[in-house]
């Protein structure tokens, strides 16, 4: 918890509190445009506390991760779901081969390669 109170991360939270304030700030001032007759204003007065709100998502997504790295290796998020088990391709062996015959400066034919791949 004390990485969230380093230098440069105080910077963030105040970046992203001042940043809240002034999109929600900027929406009641569209508010009031629209409400006196500015009818583009009822865009920007939904648009800014949009923008507030998907800052504070981000900022607490930062934290989140950062917070992540505290946790040792191989242990469970606290919630007991976890975590999906890495994407794979159906194709991931004949792409490692092919890389390596690349790397090594083997060409193959088309039919050479179409037929390791359906194995």
């Amino acid at each position: 918890m004390r990485r969230l109170l380093t230098p440069p991360w105080i910077v963030l939270h105040c970046f992203a509190v001042v940043l809240t304030v002034a999109f929600g700030l900027l929406g009641w001032w569209q508010l009031g445009r629209a409400q006196h007759g500015n009818a583009i204003s009822w865009g920007y007065a939904l648009e800014w506390p949009l923008f507030a709100v998907f800052t504070i998502a981000l900022w607490v997504r930062q934290m989140r991760l950062e917070l992540r790295k505290d946790r040792p290796e191989g242990e469970a998020p606290r919630r007991g779901r976890p975590e999906p088990p890495p994407m794979t391709s159906p194709f991931e062996a004949a792409i490692i081969e092919a890389r390596h015959d690349h790397a090594a400066g083997v060409r193959r034919s088309p039919s050479e390669s179409s037929q390791g791949s359906h194995a």
